[in-house]
C-alpha cells in the first residue's frame, strides 16, 4: 500500500496543466498554413519554370490540382482524427473517387512515347516532391508529436498521402500540362517515398511512450 501511496504523489508532482488540442479540421487549417508555405520556400531550390496557363489543357491541370489539393487536406486531417482516441477516421470511400478523377484527367493528358528529355523531365519531378516535402513532413511530425497516437504507422501513412498530395499540388504550378507515361511512373514512386520516408521517420516521434511503474514515467 505504501509503494501506490509512493506511486501516486511521484504521478503527482509529475502532473502538467492538459491543453485541449484543437480540432482535426482546424489543424489542418494551421498546418496548411505553415506547411504549403515551406514547401513553396523549398521548391526555389530547384530551377521550373511556372506553369502556362494558356497552353491546351490547362483546364486538365487546374482539375488536378484541386483534387490534389483536397486530397490531400482529408488526408492530412484524418491522420489527426486518427492521433485523438476515440475520433473515427474517414473511410476509403473519401478518397477513392477523388485518386479515380486524378487518375482519369491525368490519362486525357498523357503523351505517348518516351524521350530523353522526357525521362530527365520525370527525375527532375521526382526530386522536386522530394525537396518541397522534406519541410512539410517535419511540420506534419511536429504536429503528431503534439498529441501522439495509438496507431502510428496509419496516422503516419495517411500523413505522408497528404504531404505527396501536396507536393503534387505544388508541381501542377511549375509542370507542363501534358505528361508522358515515365513522368507519371516517377510521380507515383515520388508519394510512394513520401509516404514511406514519413512512416519511417516518424514512428518513434509519434508513438505513445509507454508507463514504466518502476520510473513513474
Amino acid at each position: 500500500m505504501a509503494n501506490h501511496d509512493a506511486l501516486i504523489a511521484q504521478l503527482s508532482r509529475s502532473v502538467q496543466p492538459v491543453k485541449r488540442p484543437l480540432s482535426a479540421g482546424w489543424r489542418a487549417i494551421s498546418w496548411l498554413a505553415l506547411a504549403l508555405p515551406s514547401g513553396a520556400a523549398a521548391s526555389l531550390l530547384m530551377q521550373r519554370t511556372l506553369t502556362d496557363w494558356s497552353q491546351p489543357g490547362a483546364g486538365w491541370v487546374i482539375i488536378q490540382l484541386a483534387l490534389t489539393f483536397t486530397a490531400g487536406m482529408l488526408a492530412i486531417s484524418n491522420a489527426f482524427r486518427m492521433s485523438i482516441a476515440g475520433r473515427r477516421p474517414l473511410g476509403w470511400q473519401w478518397f477513392v473517387p477523388l485518386v479515380l478523377a486524378w487518375l482519369a484527367t491525368t490519362s486525357v493528358t498523357i503523351q505517348p512515347g518516351t524521350s530523353p528529355a522526357e525521362i530527365a523531365e520525370g527525375t527532375h519531378c521526382y526530386l522536386f516532391m522530394l525537396v518541397v516535402s522534406l519541410p512539410m513532413v517535419v511540420i506534419t511530425l511536429a504536429y503528431l508529436r503534439r498529441t501522439r497516437t495509438l496507431f502510428p504507422l496509419r496516422s503516419l501513412a495517411a500523413a505522408g498521402a497528404g504531404v505527396a498530395c501536396m507536393a503534387l499540388t505544388l508541381l501542377s504550378l511549375c509542370h507542363a500540362s501534358h505528361v508522358s507515361m515515365h513522368d507519371l511512373i516517377m510521380h507515383t514512386a515520388a508519394t510512394l517515398t513520401i509516404v514511406a520516408a514519413t512512416m519511417l521517420l516518424g514512428r518513434r516521434w509519434v508513438s505513445l511512450r509507454r508507463f514504466s511503474p518502476e520510473t513513474g514515467r
